[in-house]
């Protein structure tokens, strides 16, 4: 049975081709990956898999953006600080501080 597109922007749909075709028609993605078994039970299987993972996605993708914009900035950050000063901090950073 095809399942119904939700609102996001991300749907899983299940059924058969000709069902799958009428809701791709009647949706604005663009983008559309298609994956066919002849075994029902495995199609199944693949099926809870894929729901499960783009319950996750927007957060992959989210950490993914946040770790690419701070290598960025550490990139830009290196290139704008004095390297003397840079240096210092490296080395105060790795000396350990003795206890008073």
């Amino acid at each position: 049975m095809l399942e119904e597109i939700s609102s996001s922007t991300s749907a899983v749909m299940s059924g058969t081709g000709q069902e799958v075709a009428r809701q791709l028609y009647r949706t604005p993605e663009q983008k559309t990956i298609a994956v066919t078994f002849s075994d029902d039970e495995k199609g199944r299987a693949a099926e809870q898999v894929v729901r499960q993972l783009m319950e996750f996605l927007p957060q992959l993708i989210r950490e993914r953006q946040q770790e690419t914009l701070n290598k960025l900035i550490d990139a830009f950050l290196v290139s704008v600080t004095p390297r003397k000063l840079l240096a210092n901090r490296l080395v105060r950073a790795a000396t350990p501080q003795k206890r008073h």
